[in-house]
């Protein structure tokens, strides 16, 4: 009956339906990778200055829990949201892509 109404209201819900996001995503370390070849990737970030690890370290936010997986996300994620328009969520295959918000507490992943 008003085939251009119909198709303006069709147009509307693609471009602006307000519940229409972007996904997000996160690097975090993969479950599977090696504690020692995490501790590598903490070490190569932190010290060659490429991620703030004061979030890591004692009495920061994403200290605890106080484990190596748990430290590689945090860094990893950091690296991945700096680097991301060039570098991917790899870091020699110990790294995986999520779509969910790991962050815990006060703990934020950007």
């Amino acid at each position: 009956m008003f085939p251009q109404l119909s198709l303006i209201f069709l147009f509307s819900l693609v471009v602006i339906h307000p519940f229409h996001v972007s996904a997000k995503t996160w690097c975090v370390a993969n479950t599977s990778a090696a504690s020692t070849l995490l501790q590598a990737n903490i070490d190569w970030a932190c010290s060659e200055g490429k991620v703030d690890c004061v979030m890591i370290n004692p009495g920061g936010p994403c200290f605890d829990p106080d484990t190596v997986i748990s430290h590689a996300s945090f860094v990893m994620n950091d690296f991945y949201r700096n680097h991301g328009s060039t570098e991917e969520c790899n870091f020699s295959g110990t790294g995986q892509v999520v779509t969910f918000d790991p962050s815990y507490g006060g703990c934020v992943y950007t």
